[in-house]
C-alpha cells in the first residue's frame, strides 16, 4: 500500500505533459487520475460560471474527463491542458444549456452585480432589487449562447480574448454574438415597458 502512494505522489510531481505521455505511450491509468485531481477544482469553477445546480456540475465536469480522455491524442500542446480542458468542459455546458433549455440566466444569480447590496435609501435599493429581477427574467428569454457571452463580457467582464479561451469562439464570432444579444435583450425590455 505504501508503494501505491509512493507512485500517486510521483504522478502528482509530473508535469501534464510528462502524465500525457504516460498515458498515451503506456496506458497508465493512475497518470490520467493525477491529471483529474489536478484539474476538477477549476472545472467545477468554470462549469459553475454557467450552471448553478451542483448536481449538474458534477455531471458537466465527469463529461469532460471523459470527452477529455478520449481525444487525448488530439491534444497538440498548443495551450496548456488546463485551457484545452476548460475549453471543453465550457462547449459541454454550453450544449446542456441549449439542450436541457437549462434558463442560462441561473448563471447571474451568482454575479457580483446581484450580490452587492446598493448603498442608498430603501426606496432606491428595492428599484434596483426589482430592476435586477426584470434583468434576469429578459435574459433568460434569450438563447443560451447568448446569455453566456453577456454573462462573460459585462458581468463576469471578461475581455474578448479570455471568452474566446473559454468558449473557443472567435473574436469576430463574440463581437457579433454581444452585439446581436444587446440588440434581443433591448427587444425584451422593451416589450415589457
Amino acid at each position: 500500500m505504501q508503494a501505491t502512494s509512493a507512485n500517486t505522489l510521483s504522478y502528482n510531481q509530473l508535469s501534464d505533459e510528462a502524465l500525457i505521455a504516460l498515458v498515451l505511450c503506456s496506458g497508465v491509468e493512475q497518470a490520467y487520475t493525477a491529471l483529474v485531481k489536478r484539474y476538477e477544482r477549476l472545472l467545477q469553477v468554470v462549469i459553475g460560471r454557467y450552471i448553478s445546480d451542483p448536481e449538474a456540475v458534477k455531471d458537466v465536469r465527469q463529461d469532460t474527463f471523459i470527452r477529455a480522455f478520449r481525444a487525448l491524442a488530439d491534444f497538440r500542446g498548443e495551450s496548456k491542458f488546463s485551457t484545452w480542458l476548460c475549453k471543453i468542459a465550457t462547449s459541454l455546458t454550453i450544449n446542456r444549456l441549449r439542450t436541457r433549455r437549462y434558463a442560462a440566466w441561473t448563471a447571474l444569480e451568482d454575479s457580483p452585480l446581484l450580490l452587492e447590496e446598493p448603498s442608498c435609501d430603501g426606496g432606491t435599493a428595492l428599484e434596483m432589487r426589482e430592476t435586477h429581477a426584470l434583468l434576469h427574467r429578459a435574459i433568460g428569454q434569450l438563447n443560451p449562447q447568448d446569455a453566456v457571452a453577456l454573462n462573460l463580457f459585462y458581468l463576469r467582464e471578461h475581455s474578448i480574448e479570455e471568452i474566446g479561451q473559454l468558449t473557443g469562439w472567435t473574436k469576430l464570432k463574440i463581437r457579433s454574438r454581444l452585439c446581436r444579444a444587446r440588440q434581443r435583450l433591448r427587444s425584451v425590455l422593451e416589450a415589457r415597458v
